[in-house]
């Protein structure tokens, strides 16, 4: 599905401008078919009024799937999952209808979604209507009242999405490396002419395999082929199994392999019990189809297993996931706050600092981006780096290998806060920073938390809170050790934006792909962006194929609906690069160019003028275009948009 606009597409509006037309787009009817009735003027009492709901189908919906009503009064659920108002098949499989008791002289408002049911009766969200306007139903003045809607389309506008997890899980087998498979006989078994299909070996209400095959424009997540996936080396091929939560350590899979000729070549067995904690390899062995104790194969096959938001219910009442009108102009994006500060010639500031945040602000930055750790004791907080280097105190430290360097998921707050901290410098030059405990100003304190940024930085600055998670390299190895659980990383993150950053514009991301997947189904809230470094000669590749180049990075966004990428600058800058950015605007995609490349104000201006949605940069003092006069979202009218946000 396409991103959301709330407008036409304009050129770049100032705030003021953008409100005045969400003004006039809001007298609009936001429903085919919805023509509101205008309440009589002699009506002075509420009378219950049978209100009935026909709503039309573009497909028919799957026999085990049920289509539901929710709204903003106790009748209509209360926005509420479990209090949803189910609607009942019509003379055929498009019409669906109900009928509802309501109040005759109130506005309401409503969505409607597809959910099924598992064997305990836990509903499961398949899609919904995810319009950042719900449907509104005008007052009625007869005894009885008529709707006709057509299921996701309104303002003829068509906005479905994904559900969030609820009371299921989501298991991921990941084909996403260039070495996957190690062949015993490659005349009997040939991985570069196999398909692959997840069999369930016993079927359960609530239970749906589906895959990506990642291709641009078609990676959305689909129903198998009877026969299997094609793969082959170097495909991304992702098999996404939802399943219900109490069947997490019963529930048995057989990957069945056949060759090209829909033939089954052999099979492996798999179990989710074999599953332990939120990722890891299994090691299945691909046992012949004409003799079960012959091994085919062996197959190194990373999961992730995704769980729902552990902390509190959302509901349906709004969205901003996919929140981004084209009437917004070219963002600017504060990286680590005011820029990098652990280099030669450093801003006052330092980095993730609320200093430095603030300082981005002062100089009319839209957004800052920051870094969130989570430490042994299970705080966020703001740094870049997954460790840090440090000494003992009173050790006198003049050579780069006296210091000691420790991970952040390995030391509880309160330490962290007393450590001393150094940087190197050019690979020589060792350079001491007050530690967060020795720093007497609490805004240029290192290591801030998560929760003191949100509750201190105005709301008129947008936040992109980017999720720091190591990756393996492609020649070994990984960025750092993790320990920590990701789901419940996820959660603790999620937990304090959700109860503290609402109200104000904010982005998820992250370089970790299934850390994207995890935010995108834990909430219904927040967009998510992949972060990606693509091909660069910087850095060593990652293993994961889906972090190697732009168009992997949006294949990957479009099979999980998120908003959008945050690729790295070095990819934009040659002659093709407007046409790069216009392949993710083609599939609804935002795109948030980061990286050193982006330091100058001419460089601000050419990623601009190629079409980047927003451009992430050092020195907000330094490189912010000149003649901008405030922030974007520093207009209350703005603002207003995001107060929906806000759950409590």
């Amino acid at each position: 599905m396409s991103v959301p606009m709330l407008l036409t597409p304009l050129d770049a509006q100032s705030p003021d401008e953008h409100m005045q037309n969400c003004a006039a787009a809001a007298t609009l009817n936001y429903g085919t078919g919805n023509e509101l009735l205008e309440a009589s003027a002699t009506i002075t009492t509420c009378k219950p009024t049978q209100r009935q709901f026909n709503v039309r189908l573009e497909k028919p919906l799957a026999k085990d799937e049920q289509l539901a009503l929710t709204g903003d009064v106790k009748a209509l659920g209360e926005w509420q999952l479990s209090r949803c108002v189910p609607l009942e098949r019509g003379q055929d499989d498009f019409s669906w209808q109900t009928t509802v008791l309501l109040q005759s002289c109130r506005q309401l408002e409503y969505r409607y979604f597809v959910y099924v049911e598992d064997d305990a009766g836990n509903k499961q969200i398949r899609r919904w209507e995810t319009h950042f306007k719900p449907r509104s139903l005008g007052p009625c003045t007869e005894l009885s009242c008529s709707q006709l809607d057509v299921f996701g389309i309104t303002s003829d506008t068509q906005q479905v999405h994904r559900g969030w997890l609820n009371h299921e899980v989501i298991v991921q087998l990941k084909f996403n490396a260039e070495k996957m498979f190690q062949v015993h006989d490659i005349e009997t078994f040939d991985p570069q002419h196999v398909q692959l299909k997840v069999v369930p070996v016993e079927q359960t209400a609530g239970l749906k395999v589906e895959y990506t095959k990642q291709e641009y424009g078609r990676s959305q997540l689909q129903e198998q082929p009877v026969f299997g996936v094609p793969y082959t080396k170097n495909d991304i091929v992702i098999f996404h199994i939802t399943l219900p939560l109490e069947k997490v350590m019963t529930q048995r899979f057989r990957l069945d392999c056949y060759n090209m000729a829909n033939e089954l070549l052999g099979s492996a067995s798999l179990a989710s019990a074999e599953m332990n904690g939120s990722e890891g390899l299994l090691q299945l062995h691909i046992k012949s189809s004409r003799d079960s104790q012959e091994t085919l194969a062996r197959l190194r096959l990373p999961y992730v297993l995704v769980q729902p938001y552990q902390y509190s219910a959302l509901d349906f009442k709004t969205t901003y996931a996919h929140y981004w009108p084209k009437s917004w102009p070219n963002l600017d994006v504060g990286h680590r706050g005011n820029g990098k500060s652990y280099i030669a010639e450093a801003p006052i500031e330092r980095e993730n600092t609320i200093a430095s945040f603030l300082s981005a602000h002062e100089h009319h930055a839209d957004m800052i981006e920051l870094d969130v750790h989570l430490t042994a004791d299970g705080i966020p907080v703001i740094y870049h780096d997954f460790g840090l280097r440090t000494a003992p105190p009173g050790k006198q430290i003049t050579k780069p290998e006296q210091l000691e360097y420790v991970l952040i998921k390995d030391i509880n707050y309160e330490l962290l806060k007393r450590l001393r901290i150094f940087s190197v410098i050019n690979g020589r030059e060792v350079r001491e920073y007050p530690s967060h405990n020795a720093e007497p100003r609490p805004e240029h304190r290192i290591f801030p938390r998560l929760e003191e940024v949100l509750v201190q930085l105005p709301k008129s600055l947008g936040i992109d809170v980017e999720i720091k998670w190591p990756q393996r390299r492609n020649g070994g190895g990984s960025e750092a050790e993790q320990t920590i659980d990701k789901n419940f990383f996820a959660d603790r993150v999620l937990h304090l934006v959700i109860r503290l950053g609402c109200g104000r514009p904010i982005i998820f991301s992250s370089f970790d792909a299934d850390m994207c997947t995890m935010l995108r189904f834990k909430q219904n809230i927040f967009p998510v962006m992949f972060l990606t470094q693509g091909e660069t000669k910087k850095w060593q590749p990652f293993n994961d194929l889906r972090t190697r180049n732009f168009l992997a990075a949006i294949n990957n966004a479009q099979a999980f609906e998120l908003a959008g990428t945050a690729p790295h600058a070095e990819d934009f800058l040659h002659e093709n690069a407007a046409q790069m950015l216009q392949q993710a605007k083609d599939q609804g995609q935002i795109a948030v160019i980061w990286g050193d490349d982006c330091n100058s104000k001419e460089r601000v201006k050419y990623f601009t003028k190629i079409g980047a949605t927003a451009t992430c940069y050092d020195r907000s003092d330094l490189f912010m275009p000149e003649g901008k006069q405030r922030a974007f979202f520093n207009s209350p009218a703005l603002l207003k948009e995001f107060e929906a946000q806000c759950r409590i």
